[in-house]
């Protein structure tokens, strides 16, 4: 079955935030899901407030920064009550992705109702999925090993015994990896970013025998969305977010090249925002979003500035979401699915030229490898 949510004239968003658990007849729904967003779920936002409401059972500080690796801790070996509070919540957001992921395939009536934007043929889409894989970096610990386990155990029991619900390997750089499969043939080393709400990651992928064979990554750096639901719509500073962003790439791609004569005049870019043809979509005017008041099209806007700062360069843009689905490129029946700031979503592609990624292919850390 084609994607319905890229088809024309009038492509739909795909977000899984969006979508809204009213109930699953039949089964035993908790009342604290009905109702609720797969957002209110499962962001990083929901978990952090859950973690707080039991911050004293777990002796965390609620307003530490660090919140979110520290309850990860939690669920290894520590004090019984720690443990067992920990292991309650990372259960309910198992159930959570459970109920979310059987919403979808079930398509039933009155969750229908509540995603206006989404026709019957898009319901029917997810109910032919048969694998999702997850990434991410809420995902990518101790929580994904103790949630996901649960969540798909919960889902083959209520009716689909044979769905497949998986941790990607290398799952927190999930995005960079697929990019990396987009190289042109002949291609030794590209320049890949992430740009996310929270952070930018950054790698250079290797390539031997035309086959993925690593990526080097680079130090985070912090994002440039001053705030993830309050973001300016002012077009001086949407033009200044602009500038920062290209500085960004622009500073990156003058370190990597002063150490990789090899380097692709191609730039991967990922952005934490959908797209239609190089562009913001209309509904999504947040953090990256925004940048569509700035050009009729992002992608040649981006290329543009970027020649002007390094040369001939030219851009490869991905909804992250999107980049991050290439990973698993010629799977069919499947949907990628990362967990972070909120839930990124996209399919991989059936057809086409992507890079195969070597057996021994490993992402490195920073100031490790080439």
């Amino acid at each position: 079955m084609e994607n319905p949510f890229l088809q024309r004239p009038f492509p739909v968003i795909p977000s899984m935030n969006q979508v809204c658990i009213m109930d699953l007849p039949g089964l035993a729904v908790p009342d604290w899901i009905k109702g609720k967003r797969g957002f209110d779920l499962l962001s990083s936002f929901a978990l952090r407030q859950r973690i707080a409401a039991d911050a004293e059972l777990l002796q965390l500080d609620p307003s530490d920064a660090h919140l979110l690796q520290k309850f990860d801790a939690c669920l290894t070996p520590v004090s019984p009550q720690i443990r067992t509070t920990a292991h309650k919540i990372a259960e309910d957001y198992g159930r959570s992705l459970a109920y979310l992921l059987l919403t979808l395939k079930r398509g039933d009536a009155l969750n229908q109702q509540a995603r206006a934007d989404w026709q019957p043929q898009h319901w029917a889409f997810w109910q032919q999925i048969e694998a999702v894989w997850l990434g991410g970096g809420l995902l990518s610990g101790a929580l994904g090993q103790t949630a996901v386990p649960l969540a798909r155990e919960l889902i083959q029991q209520s009716g689909f015994p044979d769905f497949r619900l998986e941790l990607a390997p290398n799952g927190r750089h999930l995005p960079l990896v697929g990019m990396a499969r987009t190289a042109a043939p002949g291609t030794r080393a590209m320049l890949l970013f992430d740009f996310g709400q929270t952070a930018v990651k950054r790698a250079i992928a290797h390539y031997k025998n035309e086959s993925l064979a690593e990526l080097t990554l680079l130090p985070n750096w912090p994002s440039p969305c001053e705030s993830v639901f309050d973001t300016s719509q002012n077009l001086d500073d949407i033009a200044q977010f602009a500038e920062a962003l290209l500085d960004l790439v622009a500073a990156s791609w003058h370190e990597a090249a002063a150490s990789h004569a090899e380097l692709s005049d191609t730039v991967a870019i990922s952005l934490a925002c959908y797209l239609l043809d190089g562009q913001p979509r209309p509904e999504d005017v947040g953090c990256y979003g925004r940048l569509q008041h700035l050009t009729p099209n992002l992608h040649q806007f981006l290329t543009n500035a970027l020649r002007k700062r390094l040369g001939a360069v030219d851009v490869s843009l991905w909804h992250d979401g999107a980049a991050a689905a290439l990973s698993q490129a010629g799977m069919a029946n499947t949907a990628v699915i990362t967990f972070g700031t909120a839930m990124g979503i996209g399919f991989p592609p059936e057809r086409g030229h992507f890079v195969p990624i070597a057996p021994t292919f490993a992402c490195l850390p920073p100031n490790v490898g080439h």
